[in-house]
């Protein structure tokens, strides 16, 4: 992770940007207890303890080495001491609970859920927990999921999670400050009580899979069903409790996990724009990690970092962008994105009238094998052609004939509705996007380079662990940073597409394209329950159909203007629209 001193001089004056600003977020955050950490063990009848699990992860590799490595914890969770029966719940879904409960019958009160990373979010797996009465809950990576091939050949051999590895993570299932929903966490702020706020309500605590098979192999109950099973070489059983002779014995789940209220802080960088100063082209990545984070968040922070540097040299060189430029370094993310949440909220008015997009890379790499995106409808277009600009950083690859991005992608990730393009994704609200799209609407984009589809793996395997160094990345993931590169350019080719041309490159029939396909789904999964409840979709079709001749239009009339020509683009307008007096402020005088 940078220091925020180094943030702070990569966008200013080493980089040649106009300007930085720091913006303070007084929040809470959640920490382990570093004189008496979170553990597992096994309790006897008579009080005595064993099979406790480890309180921090082996050191692997010298790059480890650091007194100030935080524990494995789940971020929020409150503290406890729990004694209770084990059971086995795989994942945590809702159809997980269910097939215990209403398939099997068992009653889930009071006992501790043990349940594997994957599928869902982890904050998710801990209210299903709440509902369905169980005292605590422990969270653990199965092989399954982070490892491909023997757990003999894993880090620092290769990319794949040892067994000593835990994943750290927040539990919470809000975004932003949860002291102060919905307003920025500044110092006039009213804050709520934490008593009074929606937090995890039992102790969780996360554990590697060397620990896991201490207590899944000892488990009593009947065996799982086989899309319950992981690879650990054990009879997996749902529980509850243990076989003999520990069948009087309780797991004990100890978290000493606390809240505290701390300052975090964003810092902004930008660049002014020279017609249109107050349209800003949004960058960001978040700067936390939960311990090294090599890849999340810093290939991300490096990538930014060096879009920067060049985006400065540019300005050395006499250029200036049409728009403005704004970089972002965002603090607390890993918490529920909560520096990127704060700033949104603060800055809401000017940035949903005035942010032209958002364009977020979390982490720059988790694999190299294609590009990955994700993004609003109306920058398909410019993905794509900006990916065919940028050059493949695999000769493997270039060997094949596929000498761009774009080419790799299409090869290993063709589109289900149009396999001549590749697939872009929805965005979610998994990353610092999360609050420009779904507060403010504004138009958003996430990218990064990721692994080979054939791994039935769920993340990177060395996720918020004590693995993710830098010795991970140069020795193992990205050996000369040629996919850190690729990202890179990709990230500044959009970006400068954005800020520099004169016409927005938004295409709004492939929004309507994707509306129409959003809305068919919805026909097609839901249209009878609709029917049945005499729900009518036919206000959302009319809409929807409108949208899409709108969006031609507006296509038509793009195809015909004189982009040189200003007085042309305003005879032009579509019907309805006037001109609007737009502030010609400087673009720092509100943002920065």
């Amino acid at each position: 992770m940078k220091p925020l001193w180094q943030i702070t001089s990569m966008v200013s004056g080493q980089s040649y940007l106009d300007g930085v600003r720091i913006y303070t977020y007084n929040v809470l955050l959640s920490y382990p207890n570093a004189s008496d950490p979170n553990y597992i063990a096994i309790q006897w009848e008579n009080g005595t303890e064993t099979e406790q699990s480890a309180k921090k992860e082996k050191i692997l590799s010298p790059d480890q080495e650091d007194p100030t490595v935080v524990t494995p914890f789940n971020a929020y969770s409150p503290a406890g001491e729990i004694l209770g029966d084990l059971v086995y719940v795989n994942y945590g879904t809702v159809e997980d609970f269910m097939y215990l409960t209403r398939n099997l019958s068992m009653n889930l009160t009071g006992t501790v859920a043990i349940v594997r990373y994957g599928k869902i979010f982890r904050g998710d797996k801990v209210k299903n927990g709440e509902k369905y009465g169980c005292a605590g809950m422990i969270i653990y990576s199965d092989p399954a999921d982070y490892v491909v091939g023997s757990t003999d050949r894993v880090f620092p051999d290769d990319w794949w999670l040892p067994g000593t590895g835990a994943q750290r993570g927040t539990v919470l299932s809000t975004n932003g400050d949860p002291l102060t929903p919905f307003y920025p966490s500044i110092e006039s702020a009213y804050y709520l009580d934490e008593k009074d706020i929606r937090l995890p309500l039992i102790p969780v605590t996360p554990i590697g899979y060397d620990d896991a098979i201490k207590y899944l192999s000892k488990m009593d109950g009947a065996e799982v069903q086989s899309s319950w099973r992981g690879n650990l070489n054990i009879t997996y059983r749902v529980g509850p409790g243990f076989l003999p002779p520990h069948e009087k014995s309780k797991i004990k789940l100890y978290v000493q996990t606390y809240n505290v209220k701390k300052p975090i802080k964003n810092v902004i960088g930008f660049i002014q724009g020279v017609h249109e100063p107050d349209r800003y082209v949004v960058l960001g990545n978040h700067r936390d990690a939960w311990v090294f984070g090599a890849i999340d968040p810093s290939s991300g922070t490096a990538t930014m970092m060096e879009v920067s540097r060049a985006m400065g040299q540019l300005l050395k060189d006499g250029w200036r962008p049409r728009r403005s430029i704004i970089f972002c370094s965002w603090g607390a993310e890993e918490y529920g994105l909560i520096g990127s949440t704060e700033w949104v909220e603060e800055m809401n008015k000017i940035l949903g009238s005035r942010a032209v997009a958002y364009l977020n890379v979390d982490l720059a790499i988790e694999g190299n094998a294609t590009l990955v995106a994700r993004g609003t409808p109306i920058l398909h277009n410019l993905i794509y052609e900006s990916s065919k600009k940028v050059e493949n950083p695999n000769p493997d690859e270039i060997a094949k004939g596929r000498r761009t991005v774009y080419d790799t992608w299409l090869a290993n990730s063709p589109s289900a509705f149009n396999p001549d393009l590749p697939y872009i994704g929805q965005l979610g609200s998994g990353s610092d996007y999360a609050p420009f799209l779904q507060n403010l609407g504004i138009t958003s984009l996430d990218i990064r380079y990721t692994f080979d589809e054939k791994y039935p793996i769920s993340s990177y395997p060395m996720y918020h662990s004590v693995y993710e160094t830098f010795n991970l990345v140069s020795r193992i993931m990205d050996r000369d940073f040629k996919y850190h590169q690729a990202v890179a350019r990709m990230w500044g080719v959009v970006a400068l597409a954005l800020a520099d041309r004169v016409l927005l490159t938004f295409d709004c029939q492939s929004y309507a394209n994707a509306l129409e396909r959003i809305l068919a789904s919805v026909q097609t999964s839901y249209g009878a329950l609709f029917l049945k409840n005499g729900i009518s979709l036919d206000d959302v079709t009319k809409a929807t159909e409108e949208f899409k001749k709108a969006a031609s239009t507006l296509h038509k009339r793009i195809e015909t203007l004189d982009i040189k020509n200003y007085a042309d683009i305003l005879k032009k307008k579509p019907p309805g629209c006037s001109q609007s007096k737009r502030s010609t402020d400087a673009a720092g005088a509100s943002l920065y």
